[in-house]
């Protein structure tokens, strides 16, 4: 397979794509990848999501998890959490410190400073870590000259009516030729909202970030540049968890340096070294469960690795990136419990004084990942391009304060075993002519356990009532897919369709075990605690489809449709949290200074659910939402929308339920509001 990828000998030359260091990719001829979507910061600001993970809800074949108005997250195809690849800026990468996952990395960036999303559908990239089900590569916004002036910015707020929230963002950026400057800075204060039937949903939060770059051009081909981002959430109130979060602080940094066409053959080096860490704090103040028992779980998380990747021409038309790169995952933290009252005797017995317990969240647990990798894209003719990638990551864990019932379980021994995980893929790409394209996708990709699938010790961070507890003897789970992609691109008309098959092996899932009895509040049901285990066998398919027309000069139509179906094959059902078939359509009107969205999200019910996983169905639902745009001014702009115009009363299959109800019931969605925002640029 190396002879293959450094095979240099074809026909026809191609040049390098100036560099770019926010870029995820640094590609040969720049020929769009059919397995990439972008998602671009002017939808972003029209769109006005409050949350990162909101971006994600109207893009075709995705859905998000939602516990709370704060820290969504995104699903594709059904692939979530550790099973996407989500970075910042080509490889900068943070994790939870919460095992509720109160803070994802998505969380940690704000939107206003995103410039683009890209997204690669399935386990087609083996340059900017493992890869499972998908990366998401958020862009954030480089200081670029405008209307050549040295200073340059904007300042904005807001208001959306549901929930009285407010916001304020201020971007200012100074770019000289050799250097430059961009800080950017926001605040949000969100109230809790109400539902389409006027119930109120505790959903409330305030959250102040900042992000500041120092770039240095070098010469006109190396740059290095220093990336700081801090983000302080507080009093954030999660419904769909069984505790809210006092505090989530991150603080994020990284260093790049980057250069191209070093020489003939030595296209580009790039070199990113990053370090995160996570400071968060939970407690069940404003929960019933509070009269009984007083929780507080201080938890941290650190993060740090890098990665250096070379660009070298291996062929006149033959380019190999190839490089090395390291992450480690470091997390501690526990609850302290004040019990008050046993309510589980009749009648209950009161403590004076309480008694206090000590439970340990992560158990000084730790992860490292080495990987080595290579790509080599091939121009073989004009029409016709082949990618060709291999990685393999060496894995290791290791847990130093284990609980003792843990420690019992599994025969006061843990010791993981070291992973080995290979990954390989392989794309053509034909271009048929008149902008039509056909491309072929085919993937192994393997995923290691993370620290909560290893060695979590009876909490409750599924999406129903019950305790959850690690397996330090999970096998990392393996992906085996393919897609075919049609497109179509035109002036006025376009459209793609997108059929995948994924085999999955080893699937990570969890299922109750009888063996294990519930250890906190034993008289509460359920009795028994859930269990992570591989799935022998299991297979995803599906596929995403859109069409795309221009008509009347100034009007755009867009139609996107995703569905998925999940089935375990080792007890014959459904895979659990399977999005449901979806609908995404959208018609725009837009002038020189004005532009309107008319957008619609039809999904239908979710009644496939995992028996074995306890999971609920839900019902289908239809919302649109209005959204407008005017700039009268070039120094001016402002946005209004009516979401959820008919105050529709609706639950996203995979939102999470409150867990002090009981675990069948729904988390709703906000009803309609009305926001109103102004920008005012520099």
């Amino acid at each position: 397979m190396l002879l293959i990828l450094l095979f240099p000998f074809m026909v026809q030359a191609i040049e390098p794509d100036t560099l770019n260091i926010e870029e995820i990719l640094i590609t040969a001829k720049k020929v769009k990848n059919g397995v990439e979507t972008p998602v671009y910061g002017e939808t972003i600001h029209l769109l006005n999501p409050h949350d990162g993970g909101e971006i994600f809800k109207f893009t075709p074949g995705f859905s998000v998890v939602k516990k709370g108005n704060y820290a969504m997250e995104p699903v594709l195809r059904g692939y979530k959490f550790e099973q996407l690849n989500i970075q910042f800026d080509g490889g900068v990468h943070s994790t939870n410190a919460c095992p509720n996952r109160m803070d994802p990395a998505i969380s940690q960036i704000s939107v206003e400073e995103i410039e683009k999303i890209e997204v690669i559908k399935g386990p087609y990239s083996v340059r900017f870590g493992p890869v499972f089900g998908g990366v998401v590569n958020v862009i954030s916004k480089r200081p670029v000259k405008k209307n050549n002036r040295m200073v340059s910015g904007y300042a904005e707020g807001g208001y959306q009516s549901n929930g009285s929230n407010y916001y304020a963002n201020v971007y200012a950026q100074i770019v000289n030729k050799k250097w430059d400057f961009a800080l950017n800075a926001g605040y949000k204060d969100y109230g809790n909202y109400k539902s389409g039937n006027g119930d109120t949903i505790a959903s409330s939060f305030r959250r102040f970030g900042y992000t500041a770059k120092l770039g240095y051009n070098i010469n006109k081909n190396q740059r290095v540049q220093l990336n700081v981002r801090q983000s302080f959430a507080k009093d954030v109130l999660y419904p769909g968890l069984p505790m809210d979060a006092i505090k989530d602080n991150s603080t994020i940094a990284s260093a790049d340096y980057a250069a191209s066409n070093l020489s003939e053959q030595f296209l580009s080096l790039k070199i990113k070294a990053y370090t995160s860490y996570i400071d968060h704090l939970m407690s069940n103040e404003l929960r019933p469960s509070y009269g009984a028992t007083h929780a507080l779980t201080p938890v941290e998380a650190r993060n740090f690795g890098g990665r250096v990747e070379a660009g070298i021409k291996t062929g006149m038309n033959s380019i190999l990136y190839t490089g090395v790169d390291y992450q480690y995952i470091w997390k501690n933290g526990v609850r302290n419990r004040d019990v008050y009252k046993n309510i589980c005797v009749n009648p209950p017995v009161v403590f004076d004084p309480p008694k206090s317990f000590v439970d340990k969240v992560w158990q000084n647990s730790n992860k490292r990942d080495l990987g080595l990798f290579a790509e080599n894209k091939w121009q073989i003719s004009e029409s016709f391009t082949w990618q060709l990638g291999l990685r393999v990551d060496f894995v290791s864990y290791n847990i130093k304060d284990p609980e003792q019932d843990f420690s019992e379980l599994y025969g006061g021994d843990i010791k993981p075993d070291n992973k080995l995980s290979p990954a390989i893929n392989s794309i053509l790409t034909k271009d048929l002519g008149n902008g039509l394209r056909f491309q072929w996708a085919i993937a192994m990709a393997q995923r290691t356990p993370d620290l909560s699938e290893l060695f979590i010790n009876h909490l409750s961070v599924g999406m129903d009532a019950y305790e959850y507890v690690g397996n330090p003897n999970l096998k990392p789970e393996s992906n085996y897919q393919t897609d075919l992609k049609v497109e179509k691109s035109g002036e006025t008309v376009n459209f793609y369709v997108d059929l995948f098959y994924s085999r999955l092996k080893n699937y990570i899932s969890a299922v109750v075990d009888t063996t294990i009895p519930r250890k906190f509040m034993p008289c509460a049901n359920p009795k028994f605690t859930k269990k992570f285990t591989n799935i022998d066998d299991a297979y995803m398919t599906g596929f995403e489809a859109g069409f795309g027309v221009m008509f009347l000069k100034h009007f755009n139509y867009k139609l996107g449709v995703a569905y998925t179906y999940g089935q375990n094959l080792s007890v014959d059902e459904s895979l659990p949290e399977i999005p449901p078939f979806t609908i995404n359509t959208a018609l725009s009107y837009s002038v020189e200074h004005f532009e309107a969205v008319l957008n619609a999200q039809i999904a239908a019910g979710q009644n496939r659910v995992s028996t074995s996983y306890n999971e609920s169905t839900t019902p289908g639902y239809n919302v649109f939402n209005l959204y407008l745009s005017y700039s009268p001014w070039e120094f001016l702009d402002i946005t209004g929308a009516i979401t959820n115009m008919f105050n529709v009363n609706y639950v996203e299959h995979l939102s999470r339920p409150y867990k002090n109800m009981d675990y069948s019931s729904l988390y709703y969605e906000p009803g309609r509001s009305f926001n109103l925002g102004i920008r005012f640029k520099f």
